[in-house]
């Protein structure tokens, strides 16, 4: 027997539309206090959009409001970045404040009169003696390169102009030297400002074109490697004979703090960087035993 889908149909339609009478009465008197005409369709309707109302109203709720974060999934991705990010944030001031740390410890002993030596250094501090990782080569650290190496060769009998011997004078000099030490210029460049102490200028500056590598004048390690607000990307190093040199308003620093470098090693990228910068060059400064020296006495600068 075949199923009569338009008579159920019908069947189901019918129903739907029969219609019931609510009345309400007066639990004691039985009087009749109001009375309503219902059918099963208007009951269904109104269940429906009472369902429909509330799944809105819930929805702009969870969007609009903060409970979102506590839907599974949804609340965790949110919360993970926000962590994300202020680990982050966190991180960067610890490391701003351990930089600052350091340089102000280093520049008060300066000031003192006791500096650390090499040997404080190289006991306090681990000195990596792993291959660094290869920096590209600069087109005019090459040139200069070759630059130099031609003079020295063909000035083999002479001292290179960059070098200047120190040797102890008790007479003339405070200066405390118990071996001849070759000072190697840290950027051929142009001289731009002089050692003024007077004006509160504890070195020099030195012009020379963008991308300019800057190298260690001596052996030594590094102290400093960091960033200030006035002194931009600064590095510092500490040589024998409790000599100091620092280089300031770098555009970027390629080795970093206990680090071993060698004499005429690229340390660093001549910058602009620092609110006391006013275009690019470097600032070289040169301490022995927590006083300034005119870097001067002992570099040859164009």
């Amino acid at each position: 027997m075949a199923f009569d889908w338009k008579k159920t149909k019908r069947q189901i339609s019918d129903h739907l539309r029969k219609s019931f009478l609510l009345t309400i009465r007066d639990e004691d008197t039985f009087e009749e206090t109001a009375s309503y005409r219902l059918s099963l369709k208007n009951i269904y309707v109104l269940l429906s959009t009472l369902v429909v109302a509330v799944g809105i109203l819930l929805f702009l709720v969870i969007i609009f409001t903060p409970l979102k974060r506590f839907i599974p999934g949804y609340g965790d991705v949110r919360s993970q970045s926000e962590f994300v990010k202020l680990q982050k944030q966190l991180q960067s001031l610890e490391e701003e404040v351990t930089a600052r740390n350091v340089y102000i410890e280093s520049v008060q002993r300066m000031l003192s009169g006791n500096p650390e030596t090499s040997s404080d250094v190289t006991k306090n501090i681990k000195i990596s003696q792993e291959k660094a990782d290869p920096i590209p080569r600069i087109k005019e650290d090459s040139l200069l390169r070759l630059e130099y190496e031609a003079a020295a060769k063909a000035k083999s009998n002479t001292k290179p102009a960059a070098q200047v011997q120190i040797i102890q004078n008790n007479s003339t000099s405070s200066l405390e030297s118990t071996k001849a030490l070759d000072f190697y210029t840290p950027l051929l460049g142009t001289l731009s400002e002089t050692y003024k102490p007077e004006k509160s200028h504890f070195g020099i500056d030195l012009i020379a074109p963008k991308n300019s590598p800057v190298k260690a004048t001596l052996d030594g390690a590094i102290i400093q490697a960091d960033w200030t607000l006035e002194n931009g990307y600064t590095i510092a190093i500490q040589h024998e004979q409790n000599f100091i040199s620092i280089y300031k308003h770098n555009s970027a620093l390629l080795k970093k703090t206990g680090s071993y470098v060698k004499a005429g090693e690229v340390i660093s990228i001549i910058g602009n960087t620092g609110e006391l910068s006013d275009g690019p060059h470097i600032h070289f400064e040169l301490w022995q035993n927590g006083r300034p020296v005119n870097p001067l006495h002992f570099l040859r600068v164009n």
